[in-house]
Protein backbone atom coordinates (compact mmCIF):
# COMPACT_ATOMS: atom_id res chain seq x y z
CA UNK A 1 0.00 0.00 0.00
CA UNK A 2 1.47 3.58 -1.10
CA UNK A 3 2.27 5.94 1.99
CA UNK A 4 0.15 8.63 0.66
CA UNK A 5 -2.91 5.93 0.97
CA UNK A 6 -1.32 4.50 4.59
CA UNK A 7 -1.15 7.86 5.74
CA UNK A 8 -5.00 8.71 4.61
CA UNK A 9 -5.87 6.33 6.70
CA UNK A 10 -3.72 6.52 9.45
CA UNK A 11 -4.75 10.09 10.28
CA UNK A 12 -8.44 9.70 11.30
CA UNK A 13 -8.46 6.42 12.72
CA UNK A 14 -5.77 7.98 15.08
CA UNK A 15 -7.54 11.34 15.93
CA UNK A 16 -10.41 8.58 17.10
CA UNK A 17 -8.27 6.24 18.80
CA UNK A 18 -6.90 9.39 21.09
CA UNK A 19 -10.23 10.81 22.00
CA UNK A 20 -11.65 7.49 23.02
CA UNK A 21 -8.50 6.74 25.23
CA UNK A 22 -8.93 10.28 27.06
CA UNK A 23 -12.81 10.29 26.91
CA UNK A 24 -12.56 6.37 28.10
CA UNK A 25 -10.03 7.69 31.22
CA UNK A 26 -11.83 10.92 32.26
CA UNK A 27 -15.34 9.76 31.86
CA UNK A 28 -15.00 6.13 32.79
CA UNK A 29 -12.08 5.60 34.75
CA UNK A 30 -10.76 2.83 31.92
CA UNK A 31 -8.49 2.52 29.55
CA UNK A 32 -10.95 2.05 26.58
CA UNK A 33 -7.85 1.43 23.98
CA UNK A 34 -5.49 -0.98 24.63
CA UNK A 35 -5.04 -3.53 26.89
CA UNK A 36 -1.55 -2.81 28.90
CA UNK A 37 -3.63 0.09 30.55
CA UNK A 38 -5.77 -2.42 31.32
CA UNK A 39 -4.02 -5.46 32.62
CA UNK A 40 -2.03 -2.41 34.39
CA UNK A 41 -5.77 -0.97 36.70
CA UNK A 42 -6.43 -4.95 37.08
CA UNK A 43 -3.37 -5.28 39.04
CA UNK A 44 -4.07 -2.10 40.85
CA UNK A 45 -7.35 -2.64 41.63
CA UNK A 46 -6.00 -6.60 43.03
CA UNK A 47 -3.74 -4.74 45.05
CA UNK A 48 -6.27 -2.06 46.73
CA UNK A 49 -8.79 -4.64 47.51
CA UNK A 50 -7.67 -7.29 49.29
CA UNK A 51 -6.12 -9.51 46.77
CA UNK A 52 -9.78 -9.59 45.16
CA UNK A 53 -10.19 -11.20 41.53
CA UNK A 54 -10.82 -7.46 39.53
CA UNK A 55 -13.66 -9.52 37.78
CA UNK A 56 -14.75 -6.30 35.80
CA UNK A 57 -11.63 -5.46 34.25
CA UNK A 58 -11.18 -8.89 33.08
CA UNK A 59 -14.36 -9.05 31.47
CA UNK A 60 -12.80 -5.97 29.44
CA UNK A 61 -9.55 -7.32 28.40
CA UNK A 62 -11.57 -10.24 26.98
CA UNK A 63 -14.12 -7.92 25.24
CA UNK A 64 -10.73 -6.32 24.02
CA UNK A 65 -9.66 -9.91 22.97
CA UNK A 66 -12.78 -10.18 20.90
CA UNK A 67 -13.04 -7.17 19.53
CA UNK A 68 -10.03 -8.21 17.73
CA UNK A 69 -11.45 -11.23 16.79
CA UNK A 70 -14.94 -10.23 15.62
CA UNK A 71 -12.84 -8.10 13.10
CA UNK A 72 -10.51 -10.17 11.45
CA UNK A 73 -12.95 -13.09 11.17
CA UNK A 74 -15.37 -10.74 8.75
CA UNK A 75 -11.78 -9.27 6.99
CA UNK A 76 -11.24 -12.72 5.92
CA UNK A 77 -14.23 -13.58 5.56
CA UNK A 78 -14.42 -10.49 2.74
CA UNK A 79 -10.74 -11.84 1.24
CA UNK A 80 -12.28 -15.69 0.63
CA UNK A 81 -15.65 -13.83 -0.70
CA UNK A 82 -15.46 -10.24 -1.61
CA UNK A 83 -19.32 -8.92 -0.38
CA UNK A 84 -19.07 -5.64 0.45
CA UNK A 85 -21.56 -5.73 3.59
CA UNK A 86 -19.15 -7.95 4.97
CA UNK A 87 -16.90 -5.17 5.13
CA UNK A 88 -19.70 -3.21 6.73
CA UNK A 89 -20.44 -4.97 9.39
CA UNK A 90 -16.79 -3.50 11.44
CA UNK A 91 -17.78 0.07 11.19
CA UNK A 92 -21.54 -0.38 11.40
CA UNK A 93 -21.44 -2.14 14.87
CA UNK A 94 -19.05 0.31 16.17
CA UNK A 95 -21.15 3.13 14.80
CA UNK A 96 -24.10 1.30 16.45
CA UNK A 97 -22.23 1.19 20.10
CA UNK A 98 -20.79 4.78 19.57
CA UNK A 99 -25.08 5.72 18.83
CA UNK A 100 -25.81 4.31 21.94
CA UNK A 101 -23.27 5.32 24.50
CA UNK A 102 -23.96 8.71 23.32
CA UNK A 103 -27.44 8.79 24.14
CA UNK A 104 -27.27 6.43 27.16
CA UNK A 105 -24.89 8.48 29.00
CA UNK A 106 -23.87 5.89 30.90
CA UNK A 107 -22.32 3.16 28.35
CA UNK A 108 -21.62 -0.71 28.82
CA UNK A 109 -17.97 0.40 29.42
CA UNK A 110 -17.04 -3.99 27.94
CA UNK A 111 -18.53 -2.59 24.66
CA UNK A 112 -16.85 0.68 24.38
CA UNK A 113 -13.56 -1.66 24.90
CA UNK A 114 -14.86 -4.48 22.22
CA UNK A 115 -15.64 -1.30 19.87
CA UNK A 116 -12.02 0.35 20.02
CA UNK A 117 -10.26 -3.15 19.64
CA UNK A 118 -12.52 -3.78 15.81
CA UNK A 119 -11.59 0.00 15.12
CA UNK A 120 -7.71 -1.08 15.49
CA UNK A 121 -7.80 -4.66 14.06
CA UNK A 122 -9.93 -3.07 11.50
CA UNK A 123 -7.60 -0.68 10.38
CA UNK A 124 -4.96 -3.26 10.78
CA UNK A 125 -6.00 -5.79 8.77
CA UNK A 126 -6.91 -3.69 5.91
CA UNK A 127 -3.43 -2.23 6.02
CA UNK A 128 -1.80 -5.13 6.58
CA UNK A 129 -1.07 -4.45 9.74
CA UNK A 130 0.93 -0.91 9.06
CA UNK A 131 -1.46 1.03 10.82
CA UNK A 132 -2.51 0.25 14.23
CA UNK A 133 -3.87 3.62 15.57
CA UNK A 134 -4.26 2.97 19.40
CA UNK A 135 -0.89 0.82 19.98
CA UNK A 136 1.31 3.59 20.98
CA UNK A 137 4.10 1.62 23.08
CA UNK A 138 4.35 -0.96 20.08
CA UNK A 139 4.71 2.27 17.40
CA UNK A 140 7.31 4.37 19.46
CA UNK A 141 9.27 0.96 20.04
CA UNK A 142 9.11 -0.04 16.14
CA UNK A 143 10.27 3.48 15.58
CA UNK A 144 13.09 3.48 17.55
CA UNK A 145 14.44 0.16 15.81
CA UNK A 146 13.51 1.85 12.24
CA UNK A 147 15.38 4.71 13.20
CA UNK A 148 18.48 2.89 13.90
CA UNK A 149 18.12 0.75 10.82
CA UNK A 150 18.62 4.30 8.49
CA UNK A 151 22.55 3.87 9.02
CA UNK A 152 22.41 0.66 7.83
CA UNK A 153 19.98 -0.08 5.36
CA UNK A 154 21.09 0.10 1.69
CA UNK A 155 19.98 2.69 -0.35
CA UNK A 156 17.38 0.46 -2.16
CA UNK A 157 15.92 -0.66 0.62
CA UNK A 158 15.62 3.05 2.71
CA UNK A 159 12.64 4.58 1.00
CA UNK A 160 10.19 1.46 2.54
CA UNK A 161 11.95 2.31 5.61
CA UNK A 162 11.43 5.85 5.37
CA UNK A 163 7.30 5.04 4.87
CA UNK A 164 7.30 3.12 7.56
CA UNK A 165 8.72 5.66 9.63
CA UNK A 166 6.39 8.12 8.40
CA UNK A 167 3.32 6.45 8.65
CA UNK A 168 4.58 5.68 12.96
CA UNK A 169 5.03 9.31 12.88
CA UNK A 170 1.95 9.96 11.68
CA UNK A 171 -0.23 7.67 13.52
CA UNK A 172 1.53 8.98 17.13
CA UNK A 173 1.36 12.68 16.23
CA UNK A 174 -2.71 12.12 15.33
CA UNK A 175 -3.12 10.45 18.24
CA UNK A 176 -2.14 12.54 20.49
CA UNK A 177 -4.46 15.20 18.58
CA UNK A 178 -7.63 13.50 19.23
CA UNK A 179 -6.01 13.53 23.01
CA UNK A 180 -5.72 17.12 23.16
CA UNK A 181 -9.32 17.40 21.50
CA UNK A 182 -10.65 15.08 24.32
CA UNK A 183 -8.39 16.89 27.18
CA UNK A 184 -10.47 20.30 26.31
CA UNK A 185 -13.87 18.92 25.38
CA UNK A 186 -14.04 16.38 28.24
CA UNK A 187 -18.29 15.31 27.73
CA UNK A 188 -20.31 13.11 25.56
CA UNK A 189 -21.35 15.47 23.16
CA UNK A 190 -17.46 14.69 21.35
CA UNK A 191 -18.83 11.21 20.89
CA UNK A 192 -20.50 12.81 17.79
CA UNK A 193 -17.19 13.23 16.38
CA UNK A 194 -16.84 9.55 16.75
CA UNK A 195 -20.30 8.74 15.01
CA UNK A 196 -19.48 11.20 11.82
CA UNK A 197 -16.04 9.18 11.60
CA UNK A 198 -17.58 6.20 11.01
CA UNK A 199 -20.41 7.22 9.05
CA UNK A 200 -17.91 8.48 7.06
CA UNK A 201 -15.90 5.25 7.10
CA UNK A 202 -19.57 3.63 5.90
CA UNK A 203 -19.79 5.94 2.97
CA UNK A 204 -16.00 5.70 1.74
CA UNK A 205 -16.74 1.27 1.89
CA UNK A 206 -20.17 2.08 0.14
CA UNK A 207 -18.81 4.32 -2.45
CA UNK A 208 -15.61 1.81 -2.85
CA UNK A 209 -12.70 4.26 -1.71
CA UNK A 210 -11.77 1.98 1.13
Amino acid sequence: MKLERLITIAIPFSIISGIMNILGIKLFGVVTTNVTGLFSLGVQWWSDNGHQFPLALTIYILSYLFGSFFSSWWYHSYQLVPKMWKKLITPSVNLSIVLFAYFMKEPFIPSLVFAMSNHNAFASNFTCAKVKPSQLTGLVMDLGVELSKLKFTSSESRRCLWDSILTRLTIIVFFTVGALIAVTNQTMGLMLVVVIFYLGVIASVVLRKF
